[in-house]
């Protein structure tokens, strides 16, 4: 009788498709950690807590007001340290290509950074520069693990080589470009989200980006129209319409209607989430379909 693989008490992936799987599970609780940090910054909940690892010199304090969203934060940020530990680990061990494993202990060093980067914030006590480098590489680490997830996916490993060699260099470009531009508004995005400032190049680089978007849907739908790049696109620039949307709400909600109160208003919260989280999104997307065509 043939026996099924074996597993350990653990019940980790054995097979390419589950390591596949579990890296989708880890890029959905990156995406999620970016939520709540998100969510962090609009309840302006940063120093709701004094100290760092702890909060209040324990590991579960009462979750009440502000306390909730920051160490709910940290609990997710642990979660997803500890998750990518077991990936870079099972990348370690279970797959063969080097390049791949680089790439997975990078992840492993920028959530690590992550980590001292968000302590910082807290026992510095906000301080923009700091506050910056840790909305900017939480979305770079986010990237990194899309890439794993995409280079352990079954899409990638059966991609023809006719399909790889068929994307001229203006696609290539057009997305390159455009994911630059993505990435230089992220800054821009941190810029205006914790010192107020640079916020006409914020708004004028937006609109910049759905150009380069639309340039890229329209190259895509002309000459390489398959369905996992069309999709992407689509995908992509519905979310930059909608982005731009809820920049216009943000800026309402900041700038024109600020809260008179101690605490954001609804509004104010809810749109600056919401419009951080889905940048997130915008640049993964992006990031997809640049490592896809220049593959």
């Amino acid at each position: 009788m043939r026996l099924g693989p074996r597993r350990s008490i653990f019940l980790l992936p054995v097979n390419k498709k589950e390591l596949y799987l579990f890296s989708f599970v880890v890029s959905c609780c990156t995406f999620l950690l970016i939520l709540a940090g998100g969510l962090v910054t609009s309840h302006e909940a940063g120093l709701a807590v004094p100290d760092w690892p702890t909060s209040y010199g324990r590991w579960f304090p009462p979750m009440v007001g502000n306390v909730f969203w920051e160490h709910g934060h940290r609990m997710i940020a642990g979660s997803v340290g500890i998750l990518t530990l077991i990936l870079v680990l099972l990348i370690q061990f279970r797959e063969s290509r080097k390049w791949l494993k680089v790439l997975a202990w990078s992840a492993l060093g920028m959530v690590i950074l992550q980590a001292l980067l968000g302590g910082l914030t807290v026992l510095k006590l906000l301080p923009a520069p700091v506050s910056m480098a840790h909305a900017i590489l939480a979305q770079t680490f986010f990237c990194a693990v899309i890439a794993a997830t995409y280079f352990l996916s079954p899409e990638f490993k059966n991609l023809s080589s006719q399909i790889k060699a068929s994307y001229d260099g203006r696609l290539k470009r057009l997305l390159l470009m455009t994911l630059i531009f993505i990435y230089v508004q992220l800054f821009l995005g941190a810029t205006v989200r914790h010192t107020g400032h640079a916020i006409v190049f914020h708004i004028i680089l937006a609109f910049l980006i759905l150009l380069h978007v639309l340039l890229v849907m329209l190259r895509i739908f002309r000459f390489f129209p398959e369905k996992f790049l069309t999709r992407l696109g689509l995908g992509l620039g519905l979310m930059i319409l909608i982005q731009i949307f809820l920049g216009m709400g943000s800026f309402i909600f900041t700038r024109m209607l600020t809260s008179t109160g101690y605490a954001p208003s609804m509004g104010e919260v809810v749109f600056t989430a919401a419009h951080q989280t889905l940048g997130a999104l915008v640049l993964g997307t992006a990031f997809l379909m640049t490592i896809r065509v220049w593959r």
